[in-house]
């Protein structure tokens, strides 16, 4: 019926303001309950996508963050790894072959691992791993 009514509520979790449907329901019934004088009255708000991407883009609403391992464009080619998803999602970063002293310099512009983890892959071989099952050796 008002498929573009939104409410703005406080998510102290996050500890900002964040634009939920009106149809939301708490996910703890008593947090729902509970009313903290601090907090203040909801607000209510008639938001068209076009200013919900505006407030995207200026901060006040916020999505989940992606967790994600990117090599550094800027480093030397010796020291980029390469990063490949496996057949069941993970990252696999496949780092670069060790020199005469055993060290392998990999550089990274991001390196966040997900909740369901990531796969670092030093073998020349193809290998059974616990969290991706079998994946291609390492060139």
């Amino acid at each position: 019926m008002n498929k573009h009514l939104y409410r703005i509520i406080f998510n102290a979790a996050r500890g900002m303001l964040m634009v939920v449907a009106e149809i939301t329901r708490s996910g703890h019934l008593r947090a729902a309950r509970r009313r903290s004088p601090s907090c203040g009255r909801e607000v209510q708000v008639r938001l068209s996508p076009v200013s919900l991407a505006l407030w995207l883009a200026a901060g006040l609403v916020s999505l989940p963050a992606q967790a994600d391992i990117v090599a550094d464009g800027n480093a030397p080619g010796n020291q980029q790894p390469t990063v490949l998803s496996t057949a069941s999602g993970l990252p696999q970063v496949n780092i670069q072959t060790p020199n005469g002293q055993g060290v392998s310099r990999n550089q990274y512009s991001q390196f966040d691992v997900g909740e369901r983890g990531a796969i670092l892959n030093n073998s020349h071989k193809n290998t059974a791993t616990q969290l991706a099952g079998m994946v291609a050796g390492n060139p």
